[in-house]
């Protein structure tokens, strides 16, 4: 219920913050979502999910580095194949699945910080944690964590990082829990106030990184000291990027993260199997990948996107599965929980 109160208000504000465009980006968008969800045979809908102001300089969403810029100690070692024991399903779902587990069912706010490569590796692991312990380790971990003190070895903060370098991060550093900007949850919530969510936002190209707190919580109320809230991981990852393979790492171990190539139209993406259709490269971008499905002979991934629940279907979306739509399955990674 708070939810839908909170997307309404939302829609309320695009629709008043519109007025003070010029006619000429607003007559733009108008016909960038008539010209998508008018287009034969298309397979998913358009609609406004940003402030108009602040899809006038998208960078600060697209917050994965390139991986030819990794450098070699840095590549994750591919893990070796592992076949199903028993054929896969033809669909999956991990929010139904493990409804229970409060990272899996959770969205996060990037914000205007192109930190999506932190928020999904923390989501991702925190999912998997809650998976391995059956439910025992159940917290949502911290993005913000990632992002502030892995400035520098990870990559450069709210300018875009590594997903690889996350995971190496959490295996040496540990990561402690942290929930959603306002929610007073964890040792270190996440900092920077939503997108949409107000007009400050919009004003600036991208937000400063956070300041690194290494030693201790932010949050003042949380009973526990960070050196006591931190999770590892025992083994880090690529998964081959092979469809039968992905799905299999995820019904087996949990979400995986993925980097997928931006282009102007998903910025508009509302519901249905996303596909690229129109618009320029914008950057890539990291989200989680969490299930897949079929609908009308059509297969697709489920994926959560860091760009909150007023974005696509409640900060979830589906795209096309099994031929690499915007490199989706090409760079897949993970790890294997502590306990």
């Amino acid at each position: 219920m708070f939810i839908n109160f909170y997307r309404i208000i939302v829609v309320v504000f695009l629709i008043i913050n519109c007025v003070s465009c010029t006619p000429s980006f607003r007559n733009e968008m108008n016909t960038i979502i008539h010209e998508l969800n008018t287009k034969p045979k298309i397979l998913w809908k358009a609609g406004l999910n940003f402030y108009p102001s602040f899809l006038k300089n998208v960078s600060r969403l697209m917050g994965v580095l390139p991986l030819n810029k990794l450098q070699t100690q840095d590549i994750l070692l591919t893990k070796k194949l592992s076949v199903a024991r028993e054929p896969l399903p033809n669909s999956y779902d991990v929010t139904l699945k493990w409804p229970e587990c409060k990272s899996v069912i959770s969205i996060r706010d990037q914000s205007n910080c192109g930190s999506c490569w932190a928020l999904s590796t923390a989501s991702a692991f925190g999912d998997r944690l809650c998976i391995a312990s059956n439910r025992t380790i159940n917290k949502v971990l911290s993005g913000e964590y990632i992002n502030s003190c892995c400035n520098g070895k990870c990559g450069d903060g709210c300018d875009g990082g590594y997903p690889e370098k996350a995971w190496k991060f959490i295996q040496k550093n540990g990561l402690c829990t942290g929930g959603e900007y306002g929610s007073n949850e964890g040792c270190q919530p996440y900092s920077i106030a939503p997108c949409p969510g107000t007009k400050y936002c919009s004003k600036k190209d991208n937000e400063a990184t956070p300041q690194c707190y290494k030693d201790q919580c932010t949050n003042n109320n949380y009973e526990l000291s960070l050196q006591s809230d931190l999770y590892y991981t025992t083994k880090v990852y690529s998964v081959k990027p092979k469809m039968e393979v992905i799905m299999n790492e995820i019904i087996k171990n949990g979400p995986v993260v993925a980097a997928m190539k931006i282009y102007e139209d998903f910025l508009y993406y509302k519901s249905g199997i996303y596909e690229y259709t129109t618009g320029s490269l914008q950057g890539d971008h990291a989200i989680k990948l969490l299930g897949w499905g079929e609908d009308d002979g059509v297969h697709y991934w489920l994926c959560a996107n860091t760009w909150g629940t007023t974005w696509g279907m409640n900060g979830f979306f589906k795209i096309r599965r099994g031929i690499n739509e915007c490199g989706i399955e090409t760079r897949i990674t993970g790890g294997l929980p502590k306990l």
